[in-house]
């Protein structure tokens, strides 16, 4: 009578132990989409394919797009980041505001393709997203979580009043 009393407690014991390894797994597949997602942008030159350092990117989101948006800094390697807030499905993309005493400025010349939609979040999570280009004939491969944003240097001659 006790031989099947711990044949029965071991299988107990082997079921919660499994149980355990499982469970942080199981919650970690059900949390993911919970968790704050993150987009890349990578400023490139439409000239040369080199990034721009030191300039701004502003994400507006939607459904409610909200103002001011999200301003993004590009570093010195033209790459910047943005946590996609909670319930974004669509954004659009636009340049500035310019770094110093004078954000109203152009900060640069934008070379991406008129965008006749708005640019899905899922999309660029899922495959990336790079605009046309129509500085150049330039080109990037897309990959998931990031943009390319086109743009060239504002030559010192050219006006640069919004």
């Amino acid at each position: 009578m006790t031989v099947p009393l711990k044949a029965k407690r071991a299988a107990q014991s082997t079921g919660l132990r499994m149980l355990a390894i499982a469970l942080p797994f199981v919650c970690t597949a059900l949390c993911a989409p919970l968790a704050a997602q993150t987009i890349t942008i990578r400023l490139l030159n439409g000239k040369t394919g080199l990034p721009l350092a030191d300039k701004n990117v502003t994400l507006e989101w939607s459904p409610d797009y909200s103002p001011p948006g999200s301003v993004i800094y590009l570093g010195k390697d033209g790459i910047g980041t943005v946590n996609v807030p909670i319930g974004s499905e669509f954004f659009i993309m636009r340049g500035g505001p310019k770094i110093g005493k004078e954000p109203y400025r152009i900060p640069f010349i934008n070379c991406n393709a008129p965008m006749s939609d708005m640019i899905q979040v899922s999309g660029v999570l899922k495959r990336g997203y790079v605009p046309g280009n129509t500085c150049s004939k330039m080109t990037a491969v897309p990959r998931p979580g990031e943009i390319v944003f086109w743009a060239k240097p504002k030559p010192w001659w050219q006006p640069d009043m919004q």
